[in-house]
Order: C-alpha cells, then sequence, then structure tokens
C-alpha cells in the first residue's frame, strides 16, 4: 500500500478543483493499492464493500453469463471510477474488474464513505453524483449488449423456424411458400410503420407461426369445397389457439402468443376469439390480418378462382374500418402499387401454387360473414 497526497488527488480531473480542505477529508478514507496486469480487481458474485478510482491504468470490466460467454462492458483508465454499486445497493458484485496493464487504484470502503456523508455532506453529493452519471453509462452499455445478445438469439430462432415451417409447407403443395410470402409483406409494412427491431423480430416469428394450429384441423374440413357449417366453423377457428398451445412452453416464444392469438380479430370487433377492436386488437396482430388476407384472397380457391392484385386490393380497402386496420391497409396498398414490390407481386402471382385450404375456407367464411352485416 502506497501513500496519496493531495498533489496525487490533484493529477485526477474530478478532485482537481477541490479544496485542500475537501481533499484532506477524502485522504482521511482512502487507501491506494496497485494491480499487477491481469490481476483481478473485483470478482463477480463476491460481496461488495469498496469502490475505486484509478489514479494511473487501465482496467476492463467484463460480465460473464450463464452459457459461459464473455461480455466486455466497458475499457476503463485514468481519473475513471468504477464498482460504484457498492455505495448505492447491497447486492453482489454484477461484474468482474481486471487490470489489463499494472493499475494504481484510490480505494474507498463502504463503512468509510458511510462516515463521510455525516462529516461533509456537500462533498459526499458531488462524489454520488458523479458515481450516478457513471453507473448509468456502464448500465446502457450492459442493456446495449444485452439487446444485441437478445436479437442474435432471435435472429437464429427466426432462422431455424423457418426451416422447420419450410420442411411442413414442402410437404403439401397447397401450403409451399405461403408464410414465406405473408412473412416478406408483413416486414415491408412493418418498416413503413416504424416498428422498432425488437418489434420486427416479433412480427416476423408471428408471420412463420401464426398459422401452425392448422395442423391439428381434421382433414375433412380443410379439404371442404362446400360452404362450412356452424359446427365446421367452430373448428376452423380453434386454429389460433391451436397454434398458441403447440408454442406454449417454449420460453423464447412467449412474447409472440399475444399476436397469434388474436390476428383474426376485426376491427369492428366481431372477430375471434376475443371480440376485440380498433387499438385493443395488438398492432402486429392488425397487420399479420391484413397480409393473411391480401395472401389468401391472390391465390386459387376451391370455390373460385384467385382474384388479381387490383381485385385484391379493392377487397382490402372494401372492407377496411369494418375487417382490418385502415392504416395498415393503405400501408399495405402503397406497398403493393410499389415499383419496389413490383416484382415480388408478379412472382406471387406467377406461381401455380395454391393456397392451403385453411385461409381459403377462413376468409370464405369472413366473406360470407360481412355479407349478413
Amino acid at each position: 500500500m502506497k501513500t496519496t497526497t493531495i498533489e496525487k488527488l490533484r493529477e485526477i480531473s474530478f478532485f482537481s478543483t477541490m479544496s485542500d480542505f475537501d481533499l484532506k477529508q477524502i485522504l482521511e478514507i482512502i487507501t491506494e493499492h496497485t494491480y499487477a496486469a491481469g490481476q483481478v480487481i473485483i470478482e463477480e458474485k463476491t460481496d461488495a464493500e469498496r469502490f475505486f478510482i484509478i489514479h494511473h491504468g487501465k482496467i476492463e470490466i467484463s460480465k460473464r453469463f450463464e452459457d459461459g460467454e464473455k461480455a466486455v462492458l466497458s475499457i476503463q483508465s485514468d481519473g475513471a471510477f468504477f464498482g460504484e454499486m457498492a455505495i448505492l445497493d447491497e447486492g453482489r458484485r454484477s461484474a468482474t474488474v481486471c487490470a489489463i496493464q499494472p493499475t494504481t487504484v484510490l480505494e474507498i470502503q463502504r463503512s468509510d464513505f458511510d462516515s463521510l456523508l455525516y462529516k461533509a455532506p456537500v462533498l459526499s453529493y458531488q462524489i454520488l453524483r458523479e458515481l450516478s452519471t457513471r453507473l448509468r453509462e456502464s448500465g446502457a452499455l450492459l442493456i446495449s449488449f444485452l439487446t444485441q445478445r437478445n436479437r442474435e438469439m432471435y435472429r437464429a430462432y427466426i432462422d431455424t423456424m423457418s426451416r422447420v415451417i419450410q420442411t411442413i409447407e414442402n410437404r403439401n403443395a397447397l401450403t409451399k411458400g405461403h408464410n414465406r410470402r405473408i412473412t416478406e409483406l408483413c416486414i415491408a409494412i412493418g418498416r413503413r410503420m416504424d416498428l422498432s427491431e425488437e418489434e420486427m423480430l416479433i412480427l416476423e416469428l408471428c408471420s412463420l407461426l401464426h398459422d401452425l394450429g392448422m395442423l391439428t384441423i381434421p382433414e375433412k374440413v380443410l379439404e371442404k369445397t362446400e360452404l362450412l357449417i356452424q359446427s365446421e366453423i367452430d373448428i376452423i377457428q380453434t386454429h389460433t389457439l391451436e397454434s398458441i398451445n403447440m408454442i406454449g412452453g417454449i420460453p423464447m416464444l412467449q412474447k409472440v402468443i399475444p399476436y397469434i392469438r388474436h390476428h383474426h380479430e376485426r376491427y369492428d370487433g366481431t372477430g375471434y376469439p376475443a371480440g376485440l377492436a380498433k387499438e385493443d386488437i395488438p398492432k402486429l396482430s392488425r397487420i399479420l390480418a391484413v397480409v393473411d388476407a391480401y395472401e389468401s384472397m391472390i391465390r386459387d380457391r376451391p370455390y373460385r378462382e384467385r382474384k388479381t392484385k387490383e381485385e385484391a386490393i379493392a377487397e382490402m380497402q372494401k372492407f377496411a374500418c369494418t375487417q382490418f386496420d385502415p392504416e395498415v391497409v393503405d400501408i399495405c396498398v402503397k406497398i403493393l402499387e410499389s415499383q419496389e414490390h413490383t416484382h415480388e407481386e408478379h412472382h406471387l402471382l406467377q406461381e401455380n401454387n395454391k393456397l392451403d385450404r385453411l385461409d381459403a375456407l377462413a376468409y370464405h367464411y369472413q366473406k360470407d360473414h360481412d355479407k349478413g352485416d
């Protein structure tokens, strides 16, 4: 341990303008230590009883997650404070600090700082204000890392689910490419609506998984070309809840559940399963409802030929404010009519694949419902 002097304190920018009187009070509670390169100064999950100010040197602040991955939160050098959680809460250390070159630090014990609060409250307030500023910066770095890590996990999950859904679809020519097409248009709408990055990832997952429940619908209902009777309509309407049941035990998919549950709600409140209306319907569900219906209309039907893009657009505009969110319809139409989407729409209209019969029957029922309004 070395002796710290007023002159040494003044070399640190935070203390440079303080009076000798204040600095003498700080000297009474400071101890000086030097750590070799590679030496651990703070160990994650240990008790927090002191905080530090770097006099000379450089340290790395890092956190290790349960899967073993290490995140470097920041690199700090001369004049920086670290370990400040020691005086702001009584929990254990949340990160590890290691010297990455020979480093001399000034250490202040929690108990000594508590004493300073009584002896020199204004001075203590100055230090606390500095600590809180630095703590916010460290917190922002951690949140940024976790957000990035969360996005990467979602991206990996989406890629995996895409392959699973594609495999399921490829077993049946009627469904091949259906979810991919819906996903692409949903993403285009989401971008125009300035959704956050997390919302975009969730919307992509919703688009892929919204009709998983179709796998539980009896073939005799899916293959029926005549009008459905009420008991068959009831069976069709279970597919949203069945989709939820199929993914309900997967932690990474919990956030998509509300949006899948409500993608057959109607803007006027007459949809299912909960009869939600307008803004009470989750935004991502409102997007999915419009795109799902559009994709349904431009595919061949057991009872009719597919509509052209123009006919499908006219149908969406007709039922804006009743079946669909008018804002989503407006954005969807602009995308469909824009040059950037022309190639994709041409591709969709030229495909010989038929839409899966679940969407065909669901839309057929919805159209009959509207006629009866």
